[in-house]
């Protein structure tokens, strides 16, 4: 027995019409929309916009065909003034390359004829190591103990502070735990984050993390609803809105400033302390690779600072 394929239903006037407005909605999408949307970190996202943006005000362009129409002078002149702006070399790269992805983007759909970033030259970054600064002990404790305890935001800021230095991750990835993410696997206490690319990093945890992590939740009063997210904007906290990257860097330099932590200090010098730390007490590379979730054992090391010695420094030999 065989079947007769369906008729196609009737389409009605109204349907012409919505297919109409919604090819015609697509049509006016700039290709400028389409390189951004295709994306999917949320944060690189952000990122690649900021420094469109910046460039495109920069040389204060009003349409897309003036953008289009750049040449390699252009960005040339956007490289220098960062750079006079005191942006690292780094922060430079990351800008020039996020131009270039538009560019490259724009010729593989033909409209336009060139990458004018091709050939431009960008500031050098080491690839010996970080230049995050890295922290003592003593440094660390007195920054873990900067947060006040009387009050919630004292207590939860304390927790995310403990994050940070007992496990190394990202501040991004602080921001998109939950409270389910917190919890007990084959006998030990885990925190399962999300990294780049939307991978998962699930990793056992230290027991001072563990206390601050239960102490935290006691006091907020919302360590029962699993979907929530695990820190939250205290003023905010019956709309349970998760707390932003930029407040969680603020919130570290606040603290590092009152635990007089030296100037250039910054939230990535806890990933850069966690990573030394670990090695210097012998935990293998292997495993400290995989608890910060690097892809290349090569990155991991760029961020061991053992190698630089301060100890065995020849100035301290020399007497004049």
């Amino acid at each position: 027995m065989t079947l007769s394929p369906k008729s196609p239903a009737p389409v009605s006037e109204k349907d012409r019409e919505l297919s109409t407005v919604t090819h015609a909605t697509l049509a006016d999408i700039p290709e400028e929309s389409v390189w951004l949307a295709n994306f999917v970190s949320p944060r690189t996202k952000r990122t690649y916009q900021a420094a469109v943006q910046s460039f495109i005000a920069f040389h204060g362009f009003q349409s897309s065909d003036e953008l289009r129409g750049i040449g390699q002078s252009h960005l040339i002149a956007w490289r220098e003034h960062l750079i006079q702006s005191g942006a690292s070399p780094r922060t430079v790269q990351n800008r020039l390359a996020a131009v270039s992805s538009l560019f490259k983007h724009l010729c593989e759909q033909q409209v336009a004829t060139r990458n004018p970033a091709t050939g431009v030259r960008r500031p050098k970054v080491s690839a010996q190591r970080v230049e995050a600064a890295v922290l003592t002990p003593e440094q660390v404790r007195s920054l873990l103990h900067a947060p006040q305890l009387d009050q919630l935001k004292g207590i939860r800021d304390r927790a995310i502070l403990h994050v940070l230095f007992y496990t190394g991750c990202r501040i991004n990835e602080v921001t998109t735990l939950k409270v389910k993410d917190f919890f007990e696997d084959g006998g030990y206490w885990v925190l399962d984050f999300i990294l780049k690319g939307g991978k998962r990093n699930r990793i056992a945890i230290h027991q001072e993390l563990q206390l601050a992590l239960r102490a935290y939740l006691s006091e907020s009063g919302h360590g029962a609803e699993r979907e929530s997210p695990l820190f939250l904007a205290v003023q905010r906290r019956e709309r349970r809105k998760p707390l932003t990257s930029r407040q969680i860097s603020k919130l570290f330099h606040r603290y590092a400033l009152e635990a007089g932590l030296p100037i250039g200090v910054t939230p990535h010098s806890a990933r850069a302390t966690f990573i030394t730390e670990a090695l210097d007490r012998k935990c293998p590379i292997e495993a400290v690779q995989a608890s910060v979730g690097h892809s290349h054992i090569a990155t991991t090391k760029m961020y061991d600072k053992r190698k630089l010695h301060y100890r065995e420094s020849a100035s301290f030999a020399v007497q004049y």
